[in-house]
């Protein structure tokens, strides 16, 4: 009987601490509005004290501290819609891989630009339940 409860338990904590995709899709919600309101510090701590921001044609950012200074050069840019739709999530164990398409329309030195495109995003399961950026990777397709 004891072996029975312990096997349950494992069970019932492993389950609780499962990435689903409704979890990734409300982290990148979360994250999309973080961008929409240009929070660089808030941005920043979605990722893993170790995680990298990938640019296209750039190398990557590094760590909670290099992105939010990477970001901080944005400061000026008024972010009017930011969106991302999922194209398809795929999880093993403690991580999920998304895959989707962003739009975003921003107001950089008095002009609009309106920008989409691809991402990747490599997020990790913490113990406390939450998941967190280890790599974002996007690139324009307006090229």
């Amino acid at each position: 009987m004891k072996r029975m409860l312990i096997v349950f338990l494992v069970l019932f904590i492993a389950c609780n601490q499962s990435i689903n995709n409704k979890k990734v899709e409300d982290a990148m919600r979360k994250y999309d509005d973080r961008i929409l309101h240009t929070d660089a510090k808030g941005i920043s701590e979605m990722f893993t004290t170790d995680g990298k921001m990938a640019p296209k044609e750039m190398n990557p950012i590094v760590g909670r501290d290099g992105i939010q200074k990477f970001l901080e050069q944005f400061k000026g840019v008024t972010v009017k819609e930011q969106t991302s739709a999922t194209d398809s999530i795929r999880s093993v164990g403690d991580t999920a891989y998304q895959y989707g398409k962003y739009h975003q329309v921003a107001i950089v030195n008095n002009t609009t630009a309106d920008i989409h495109g691809m991402y990747e995003a490599k997020w990790v399961l913490q113990k406390d339940g939450t998941l967190l950026l280890q790599r974002m990777s996007a690139w324009s397709g307006n090229n």
